[in-house]
């Protein structure tokens, strides 16, 4: 193959692995490091709406400072045919969550450990005034061994900074429906406003349906007799409607549900 039918003179593309409502994900082949990439490559019917195609750029470039075991890495950026942006990522060889749950519910001791690790990616975003906006089963992958990889980062700055010529107003707008509403706090659905307790309680939505299958409706308790009752204690906390109610500081949740994981792992090891 020569490099006029590469992308970017480098990037051969093999297959589709997934839609997006921006991108198509593509698995290939940097022949450059001759390694397995994720390729997501802007839809070119979006390439008239600017404020999608900056979207699209700030993710890449925000996701890309966030370095963490927990997050999905940005390799690179560039673009393609017709100015077609595209972000080449860390390949994850494993199903997405929401793949893992068509099969039903997740063990207890698993949903602890994989919630601990989006807790962790998310501190991470967290401590460079990032949020998430998006935390859902689709969006956290399963790498080997078992290992939470949080991905598809729509991220703005979470202190509220204006980009130029009103972008930030038209992003804050526009980001009032990002998000599945199954996993939006009730603050971000109604006012659009975001921040890092918005992401725990989708982190806490997400964690809910690991447990039961099924995600929360707007002031749900988890109330199953038969789990844990420290973790759905931990569930029904970042699900309260008020966030200044609501556990915030994502690096402490994620080290309260590892020690949670690893009580379960002990008790079914009889250790």
């Amino acid at each position: 193959m020569g490099s006029a039918d590469l992308l970017a003179g480098r990037y051969a593309l093999e297959h589709i692995a997934g839609h997006g409502g921006m991108a198509v994900v593509y698995e290939a082949l940097d022949t450059v490091l001759e390694r397995r990439v994720a390729i997501k490559y802007f839809q070119t019917h979006l390439l008239a709406e600017p404020v999608l195609v900056e979207r699209f750029r700030r993710e890449a470039l925000a996701a890309a400072k966030i370095v963490h075991p927990n997050v999905v890495a940005i390799h690179d950026i560039g673009t393609g045919e017709g100015d077609r942006p595209f972000i080449v990522m860390e390949y994850v060889d494993g199903p997405s969550v929401a793949e893992l749950l068509a099969a039903g519910p997740l063990a207890q001791e698993r949903a602890a450990a994989l919630a601990a690790g989006i807790a962790q990616a998310l501190g991470a975003a967290h401590a460079l005034g990032f949020v998430h906006r998006d935390v859902k089963p689709a969006n956290v992958l399963v790498a080997q061994g078992d290992i939470a990889k949080l991905t598809d980062f729509g991220l703005v700055r979470a202190d509220g900074e204006r980009a130029p010529d009103g972008l930030a107003a038209q992003l804050t707008a526009d980001g009032a429906f990002v998000g599945s509403v199954r996993y939006v706090a009730p603050e971000q659905a109604e006012s659009g406003l975001w921040s890092a307790a918005s992401d725990c309680y989708a982190l806490g939505a997400t964690l809910f349906e690991m447990l039961l299958g099924v995600g929360p409706q707007p002031g749900a308790h988890i109330g199953a007799s038969d789990l844990d009752a420290e973790l759905t204690a931990i569930v029904d906390g970042l699900l309260v409607v008020n966030p200044q109610r609501r556990e915030a500081d994502a690096v402490a949740l994620g080290d309260e549900l590892g020690q949670v994981a690893e009580r379960l792992r002990e008790r079914r090891l009889g250790i």
